[in-house]
């Protein structure tokens, strides 16, 4: 359990903490809390310590005759069978019958958690769980205890909207600050191969290159949609990929159960029910400019679908409405919400349209665009993809839907749309760079690139100027992921080409951002292009380092600290790596201190994020600032000055330890990377005895953490 009190909580999180302890202190009945807080572990932490600084000793295997009563203040992790907080709780009585007694123990209240996992269950059952919060009322009759319900700030919202009885009835709200907890640790962003490097230096931790994302153009269920050339009467059969058994579950009010709704009715009152949900969270004037103008197509396709024989308005009503949703998120306005509305709608005029032949013969063109309801479909579900907080497997079958759209939509295009084809080919590689971090990476990236590369036959370098650079830094990025699996030599060189070109085309007084970001990659290319040359690669490093420093030139630490801090690390790996390149002491020992400030930078901007905001990995960067330092030391000359070189030496071992405290504190299963800064750190204590002698190890023992040090002697 943390100490609620120490560093690891922020002092106002402390204070809100300190005000719940006090409330739920005073033993009111029947009261209602809720608490909310985004990030997990700082949620968790606080659940731990409210029961145990709630409850008093209780020893559960021998029941004491004690005339005081003993508090017990008890954690419930939702039913999500039948999420019903006050059910639970009656059910927790049945269980535990020796707690009713209570002349011997006071129940001081129940806190509810596990409510964010409702997010994945069916709406059914988040439905189930609203219904239960709005009959509070009468459950608190049959309760004599007090409710602190911890949920989400998303959930936050639900209730208010969706469960007005309970929120009428709770009795104080305390919200913590922090950011989301991640689902899953960060991966490194690269996974460089280096055959070269010296095994004393961490793998370098240089950020991949950056893609240039544009908006796609943005369409199904395991059907055979049908359509129709008017003029030859040829019949085309377009096969999809297995439907999602559901799109990501919204806690949205439904007003009965689809079982007992005729499906075309069911269809409209979940798609009526997502807009009112995605409405009410507006207010003001925006909000009333929503309804009015949602409220007019959802009363339109209401009226089209009573009649037997649905005409062919009701496919452009249910555009239309795909329409709205897809303008607001290419506004900005990019919601888990709005990208479903916008899918369903756009379903339904697919399934409506192409359902048979005749259907589709009465459309023209103007009247159902075909190619792009496939463009669009496929990019809400590439957003989706990315935007939704949900399992891979989800997020892998939205990414295979959104490939097959594009397939589909390109098989759809007229020889004349020369741009159009040429954007939908990019929005393919980009796709399939997406799906490479899932599955068949080499595979994927090759399609990827194959897809960029049909792009730029296509692209008109004169009209659509940046369209064509940036496809070539997505050419040049997928030859580098590409490099990393086969053929490392040819790929790496196609990318230094693509990158070599695209730069071309971005002048940096207009676009410095795009320019930089391109040097940057550019630098990453001659980096690991270096690390398979066979004969001294200093011409490549030298290659990089240039690049890096006309990066460095746009990507500053008040225009882009994040960007900055990035190629400052890159810059320190590639000084570190063309240090070894010579063999007179002096450039080396110059490159190495290069190095050090070049990393001393990347860190001093770092330390202002998160690690999950950075693109490389932080702790390693420190080890590599110590072994740049041990470097100095141990290349240094007899006659070199005595406190320089000690300076050197704590400063070495000073940043080892700062990595090892970093891998202690982290939650990331990375055994290896603790182990090998240990091993770095047990070999500067050896370095301090070999120079000063027990004085100088004694020195650098008595900064090594108390629990690490048995282990450290032993290894000594």
């Amino acid at each position: 359990m943390i100490d609620i009190g120490s560093t690891t909580i922020s002092q106002l999180n402390w204070q809100i903490y300190q005000r719940l302890k006090q409330a739920l202190s005073l033993n009111l009945r029947r009261q209602i809390f809720i608490a909310v807080c985004d990030n997990q572990q700082l949620r968790n932490s606080l659940v731990e310590n409210l029961e145990v600084d709630l409850t008093s000793t209780i020893d559960y295997t021998e029941k004491t005759q004690n005339n005081n009563k003993n508090i017990l203040f008890v954690t419930l992790n939702l039913n999500l069978n039948n999420p019903n907080p006050v059910t639970q709780i009656n059910q927790w009585f049945t269980e535990n019958p020796e707690y009713q007694k209570t002349q011997e123990y006071q129940i001081l209240g129940f806190q509810i958690i596990g409510v964010e996992s409702l997010t994945k269950q069916p709406s059914t059952v988040q439905w189930s769980f609203i219904s239960n919060l709005k009959k509070i009322e009468t459950n608190l009759s049959i309760l004599e205890s007090s409710i602190l319900l911890w949920i989400n700030r998303p959930w936050l919202n639900s209730i208010k909207q969706s469960a007005p009885e309970f929120w009428h009835w709770h009795t104080g709200i305390f919200e913590f600050e922090g950011d989301p907890t991640p689902i899953a640790p960060r991966k490194n962003k690269s996974s460089l191969l280096n055959q070269q490097t010296s095994k004393s230096f961490l793998s370098p931790k240089i950020s991949p290159p950056s893609i240039n994302t544009v908006r796609p153009l943005m369409a199904l269920e395991q059907k055979s949609y049908t359509t129709i050339d008017v003029e030859s009467k040829n019949l085309t059969v377009h096969l999809l990929p297995p439907a999602p058994q559901k799109l990501p579950e919204l806690p949205i009010g439904l007003d009965q159960e689809p079982e007992n709704t005729p499906l075309p009715k069911w269809e409209l009152v979940e798609l009526a029910n997502l807009v009112w949900s995605e409405i009410s969270r507006k207010s003001g004037e925006e909000k009333t400019s929503l309804e009015k103008q949602q409220f007019q197509i959802l009363k339109q396709i209401q009226d089209l679908n009573k009649s037997k024989y649905p005409s062919p308005e009701l496919a452009i009503a249910y555009q239309a409405l795909g329409d709205f949703h897809r303008d607001r998120v290419l506004a900005g306005e990019i919601s888990e919400q709005s990208l479903i509305i916008a899918i369903r709608a756009y379903e339904m005029v697919i399934d409506w349209t192409f359902q048979d032949a005749g259907n589709m013969s009465q459309f023209s063109p103007s009247q159902i665009p075909v190619l792009d309801i496939f463009n669009d479909l496929a990019t809400l579900y590439w957003m989706l993809s990315r935007q939704i907080k949900s399992s891979k497997s989800d997020s892998l079958v939205y990414l295979e839907r959104s490939i097959i759209l594009y397939q589909m939509a390109i098989g759809e295009i007229n020889p004349s749309q020369k741009e159009t084809y040429a954007r939908l080919q990019k929005n393919l590689g980009l796709a399939y760079g997406d799906l490479a971090n899932y599955q068949e990476a080499e595979n994927n990236w090759e399609k990827s690139a194959m897809a960029y590369q049909e792009a730029i036959l296509y692209l008109d370098t004169v009209t659509y100027t940046q369209d064509y650079a940036s496809t070539l830094n997505n050419l040049g990025a997928a030859y580098w992921n590409l490099a990393q699996h086969t053929q490392a030599v040819a790929h790496l060189q196609g990318a230094i080409s693509a990158y070599g070109e695209a730069i071309d085309y971005f002048t940096p007084e207009i676009e410095p951002l795009n320019y930089a970001m391109i040097q940057n990659n550019l630098g990453i290319a001659y980096w690991n292009l270096a690390q398979f040359q066979q004969q001294p690669s200093e011409t490549l490093m030298l290659k990089a380092v240039d690049a890096y420093l006309e990066a460095l030139k746009y990507r500053t630490p008040e225009i882009a600290p994040l960007a900055c801090a990035a190629t400052k690390n890159n810059l320190g790996t590639t000084y570190w790596h063309l240090a070894k390149q010579f063999e007179e002491h002096q450039i080396r020992n110059q490159l190495f201190h290069q190095a050090i400030a070049a990393y001393s930078q990347a860190v001093s901007i770092a330390q202002h994020f998160s690690p999950s905001q950075l693109t490389f990995d932080l702790l390693a960067t420190y080890n590599n600032i110590g072994l740049a330092y041990y470097q100095i030391v141990i290349e240094g000359k007899i006659t070199s000055d005595k406190d320089s070189q000690m300076s050197n030496l704590e400063s070495a071992l000073d940043y080892h330890l700062l990595a090892y405290t970093g891998w202690q504190q982290t939650n990331i299963d990375t055994v290896e990377g603790k182990e090998t800064t240990v091993n770095h750190i047990v070999r500067t204590i050896r370095i301090f005895y070999n120079k000063y002698g027990i004085q100088g190890q004694n020195l650098a023992l008595t900064k090594i953490p108390r629990d690490l040090l048995p282990k450290i002697l032993g290894m000594l």
